[in-house]
């Protein structure tokens, strides 16, 4: 049987993406986990691989053609196997994009349901509305009656009027060209990765109360350790403060599980994996790249996997479609000695971590001590996570990284 072939989400809250170019024809051999196609979203572009052995029977959606996410771009299956859709099939499997948003709109009209302003509309789908700026009047209700689903906002907004990518092109041009002073004195379109961050943080900040929890944590040792590992060359790789930040954090999470958790309107729902996004800056915008099941890997698997992440997206592309459940940004090479972080939802927790610095500090016999030293900030869903819960967690991985012999062996 064929297999689909399906466009990648690449993030919460992205909706559709762009076939950039597919490296097989249809008819070509494929092995599955091969790459076949890359495709783009808001936020970074990512390799699809192939779900099965076999040939490319069929491209749904050519290169440079968008499509929603989750839905079907191509098929993969024996040479000769038959995948034609049927009007009826695309209606059924909401993941054919470009298909089923004309059929169903052509349906509704055919059944002559109530008008817009009578139709009765779900919770989820009013809400996705506010979020996404959609006057709901505008919507074609599906469900029964004219009721407008979820589904239906989704399917308006894909087909309102998307600005053309050449609109961010004077900003992003102008950067790579002559440097960021051709843009004093202007006024630039926000890019689509501009967009995409700053719904998302405003969201963030208005609907999530934050609170912070700072600690001081003495590096000296870890710094020491950290030398002493690298003197020996084991594995030949380069762990960075960042890597054991990410691990003792990973530790901790497994020891207070309740802060790996994510909320859904009035559930919390706490998460079985340790999925840890690092945040990374790049000149149009800020991307998360996910390091899945952190709490299975070592110290040298994060550095490793790490890096790889980070090439990854300052080269555009994104290798991991895994969700985050918790988040670190660190400032720390940019010589910064605090900050706050905005919380990345659905997620309900935020890890800024500032530079280490050179610090007199007391003893436990009054003497004077210098020791590096670098600032940690928990940002916290109150609504999740109370002070205690989030005092106890942000200490934990203070107490990690004062006794690197946990991280490093």
């Amino acid at each position: 049987m064929a297999e689909k072939i399906i466009m990648p989400q690449g993030g919460q809250d992205i909706t559709e993406g762009q076939v950039v170019q597919w490296l097989k024809s249809e008819g070509d051999e494929v092995k599955k986990g091969e790459v076949i196609c890359e495709v783009e979203t808001e936020k970074a572009v990512f390799e699809v691989e192939s779900p099965a052995d076999g040939v490319l029977l069929k491209i749904i959606v050519p290169a440079g053609q968008k499509a929603r996410v989750l839905s079907t771009i191509g098929f993969v299956g024996a040479a000769g196997e038959n995948v034609e859709l049927e009007e009826e099939d695309a209606i059924e499997d909401k993941k054919i994009t470009g298909i089923d948003v004309a059929i169903l709109r052509k349906k509704v009209a055919a059944k002559g349901r109530g008008s817009k302003s009578q139709a009765k509309v779900s919770g989820r789908a009013r809400k996705l509305a506010d979020q996404k700026g959609i006057d709901i009047s505008h919507v074609e209700g599906s469900g029964p009656k004219g009721r407008i689903t979820e589904k239906d906002v989704l399917a308006y907004f894909e087909t309102a009027p998307i600005p053309p990518e050449s609109a961010a092109a004077p900003y992003e041009s102008s950067k790579a060209s002559a440097g960021a002073a051709d843009i004093r004195g202007k006024s630039v379109p926000m890019t689509r990765k501009r967009k995409v961050i700053a719904r998302r943080l405003q969201q963030s900040k208005q609907t999530i109360p934050h609170y912070y929890v700072t600690v001081t944590v003495d590096m000296t040792d870890a710094i020491q350790r950290r030398k002493e590992h690298h003197t020996k060359g084991e594995d030949d790789i380069n762990v960075s403060i960042n890597d054991m930040v990410v691990m003792a954090a990973a530790i901790a999470l497994g020891e207070f599980p309740q802060v790996n958790c994510k909320l859904d309107e009035d559930n919390i729902h706490y998460l079985k994996d340790i999925n840890i996004g690092v945040a990374v800056g790049l000149d149009d915008g800020l991307v998360v790249p996910v390091l899945p099941k952190v709490d299975t890997l070592s110290l040298q698997d994060i550095a490793k996997k790490t890096k790889e992440l980070i090439n990854l997206a300052k080269a555009g592309k994104q290798a991991s479609l895994t969700a985050g459940t918790f988040t670190i940004s660190n400032m720390g090479m940019l010589n910064v000695d605090n900050f706050v972080a905005i919380i990345n939802p659905p997620e309900t927790a935020i890890l800024a971590v500032g530079s280490v610095r050179k610090n007199i500090m007391v003893a436990s016999d009054n003497s004077f001590l210098i020791r590096d030293t670098m600032s940690m900030t928990l940002s916290a869903d109150h609504r999740a996570i109370d002070g205690v819960l989030g005092s106890q967690f942000v200490n934990k991985i203070k107490y990690c990284l004062e006794n690197p012999q946990i991280l490093l062996g």
